[in-house]
This record gives C-alpha cells, structure tokens and sequence, in this order.
C-alpha cells in the first residue's frame, strides 16, 4: 500500500474546535509525514503554563489544518472540563499514521525520541488509548511496558466509566459527544 493511499484512508478531517489557538498549534511529522510525533494545542484566552498530555494509539493525520473527531473531542473535553490546562499535546504509543493499522513501520528513532522527551517533560497525562492488544505490526501492551518507567512519578488519569482500560472517545459511553465523563487515576497493573 503506497503512503499516499494511507493517509487518503484517515479519520475524515474536521476543524479544529471553536477555542483553539490555530495559529499556535504545531504538529511535528518525520519522514514525509507518516509518522506524527506530537500535536500541541493551545487554547485562545489561557495562559500556556500547564499541558495536558494525551496518550493514544496511534495517530491520524490531523495536524495544524485539521483536526479528526478524536482530537477535537479532546479540545472540547479539554478545554470545557479541565480550565486549569492552557493546552494538550497529544501524544500516541506509536507515532506512524495508519487508522487501519495495516503498516509495517510503525516505529521511527526520530519521532520516538520526541516522544520520550515529551513525556519527560511533563507531568500531566490523559490516557486515551482504549483497549490494548496487539494488531497487525503493533504491540501495544508491550511498547507501554516500554514506556511505563518514563511515566513514573506523572499524574497518570483516564476517563471513568469503571472500566480497567483507558476509554477512548469513541467508547459506546462517550462516543464523541458526552463531556459529562469524570477523570480517575491510571494505574498500571502488574
């Protein structure tokens, strides 16, 4: 499958929500933008001291023109429950673009490297990344065993719909719509 049939086959692009900073929002691909390492978010009329970092899968193409329903679920979610947070960066287990996960390259040392300083840099996560298992080349439950040391310390949370996974915004619960979800701590189990 050619990398331009992949990114034709991601999240339908929709604008970014009402109370983003668009002219601050930075995406950051390598290699011909098939990996996404982050995407940082402002929101207008916050100061930008403290971040939300959200944890998901694996990204789509939404970048500084476009957002998909996720991200923008998160902007919302974000930006009318969490005041305290000027901006999210949202971050993905692995960095490559794939919404089907049909890929074999899932890793880049460049974007991982951004990665890994990303979360050392910040203390506040949002974990996202619903159910984890393994798919096609990747292997979630293992690369945030990988992950895990680096989030020592952090104020880890996800969504509480009593539940031992992180929900993602696209569980029956939430569907991309419902803001009344409260946060619980994340904890990682043994």
């Amino acid at each position: 499958m050619s990398d331009t049939m992949g990114a034709r086959m991601q999240g339908k692009p929709v604008p970014h929500f009402e109370q983003v900073d668009l002219e601050r929002v930075r995406a950051v691909f390598v290699r011909g933008r098939t990996h996404r390492a982050l995407l940082k978010i402002p929101f207008r009329h916050r100061p930008p001291a403290s971040t939300l970092c959200l944890v998901g899968q694996n990204p789509s193409d939404a970048g500084e023109e476009h957002a998909d329903k996720t991200v923008r679920y998160l902007e919302r979610y974000v930006h009318e429950r969490l005041p305290q947070y000027g901006a999210m960066l949202m971050l993905n287990l692995y960095t490559r673009v794939d919404k089907r996960k049909e890929f074999g390259d899932v890793e880049h040392p460049q974007a991982d490297r951004i990665l890994r300083c990303a979360i050392r840099r910040h203390q506040d996560f949002l974990f996202v990344f619903g159910q984890l298992k393994n798919e096609g080349k990747y292997r979630f439950p293992e690369r945030l065993r990988q992950l895990q040391p680096l989030f020592i310390g952090k104020n880890l949370l996800q969504f509480d719909l009593a539940t031992d996974f992180p929900p993602h915004p696209g569980n029956a619960k939430i569907l991309y719509s419902k803001l009344d979800v409260g946060l619980k701590p994340f904890l990682f189990v043994a």
